[in-house]
């Protein structure tokens, strides 16, 4: 499957208010060159007795639904929340990535001709939803082969701009090591003495001494103010947790609305525009797959989990914080870091403490627009 919802648009609307509101409704004129436009747009004062399958989000693909008028446009933010009329179909992918294939297909010339084939026959042929979702997709691999090529080309610039050596990192962990002067009481647990006395960190502290790095509270804030609860008691909120986010792209996929009272225990923070939400619990710190995201205009206002610590107010862009926090030295401290053994964590104190490079500002603007083409 590779959606989650094929809906079209509710027949409720029938009472509009002659201002604009937060619910704009719609229409087929409304979409225009594949975008939505705003021209004779109609608003409801609310969302009372309208269906759950009308109502629109941010990247939701939006097709008409008769075939004599072909359209087709992408819901972006401004519209997250609307309403669609019953001529159109709203179409929820999985992800981004089907987003993007099933949004190409649809706008070429043998979507199209799929599309004419699953009307039903009336006097206005409307295309059936049923055979909508059973719609095989032809996939034009030579285009999803470029994507992943160019993909590929842009991570690997990404880590040449490291400047390292990665098998100085990738070497095991050593069995034997001496901590006479480097034993702290509060550390306990031997793998911490075992990233410490790695080849990794020999050429850290080498780098330290050498070139340019600053510890992570100086080059931007770490959030520690959180949520009061009764700013929120019987509210419905937009949560964000780990399943939310897509690792692997740095991106918020989705907030979660749900009933303040049940996630009280966990939601902490009300995120910002440019915020960066970084993972501090679990096994998943300093690998691979280390929940990062960067936080959208979409997103603000919305509640961070306790999971996460939050990351603003930054003295470089956040494009080449990212870049910073992806660094295998950097990964290096995280893992050295967390604590625990069924519950890995990291302490803000630990964290305040993860140095990072500090690049020229030559380098830092190549960083940032390449960081920009691969994960925005």
């Amino acid at each position: 499957m590779l959606c989650e919802e094929i809906t079209d648009g509710t027949r409720n609307a029938t009472e509009f208010v002659d201002y604009k509101t937060n619910v704009p409704y719609i229409r087929l004129s409304n979409i225009e060159g594949g975008k939505l436009v705003q021209k004779e747009m109609k608003y409801l004062f609310d969302l009372e007795g309208i269906e759950e399958k009308a109502i629109v989000r941010k990247g939701d693909i939006l097709i008409s639904k008769i075939i004599s008028l072909p359209k087709l446009a992408l819901v972006d933010e401004v519209y997250d929340g609307a309403v669609i009329s019953p001529d159109i179909i709203k179409i929820r992918p999985n992800d981004q990535q089907t987003q993007e294939k099933l949004k190409r297909f649809f706008s070429s010339d043998i979507g199209m001709l799929s599309l004419k084939k699953m009307a039903v026959p009336s006097i206005l042929p409307k295309i059936s939803l049923k055979q909508l979702g059973d719609l095989e997709i032809v996939i034009d691999e030579e285009t999803e082969e470029g994507i992943r090529s160019e993909q590929t080309n842009l991570k690997q610039k990404l880590h040449s701009l490291y400047e390292l050596e990665f098998n100085h990192i990738n070497k095991s962990l050593p069995t034997e090591f001496w901590v006479e002067n480097q034993f702290l009481v509060e550390r306990l647990d031997v793998n911490y003495y075992r990233h410490y006395t790695s080849d990794a960190f020999k050429l850290l502290k080498h780098k330290i001494k050498n070139e340019q790095w600053v510890q992570l509270k100086d080059i931007c804030e770490i959030v520690t103010y959180t949520v009061s609860p009764k700013d929120f008691h019987n509210k419905e909120i937009r949560y964000i947790g780990f399943k939310n986010i897509e690792a692997n792209s740095c991106r918020i996929a989705f907030a979660e609305t749900i009933s303040f009272e049940k996630v009280k225990s966990r939601a902490r923070y009300v995120l910002k525009e440019n915020d960066i939400l970084l993972g501090v619990v679990g096994s998943y710190i300093g690998e691979e797959n280390h929940p990062l995201a960067f936080v959208t205009k979409e997103y603000e206002g919305a509640l961070a989990s306790s999971a996460f610590i939050v990351l603003r107010n930054f003295k470089y862009g956040a494009a080449y914080l990212l870049w910073c926090l992806f660094h295998p030295l950097v990964r290096s401290q995280l893992k050295a870091t967390r604590r625990g053994q069924l519950q890995m964590i990291i302490s803000i104190e630990d964290l305040k403490r993860i140095y990072l490079p500090v690049e020229s500002p030559e380098k830092i603007a190549l960083i940032e627009n390449v960081v920009k083409k691969f994960f925005y």
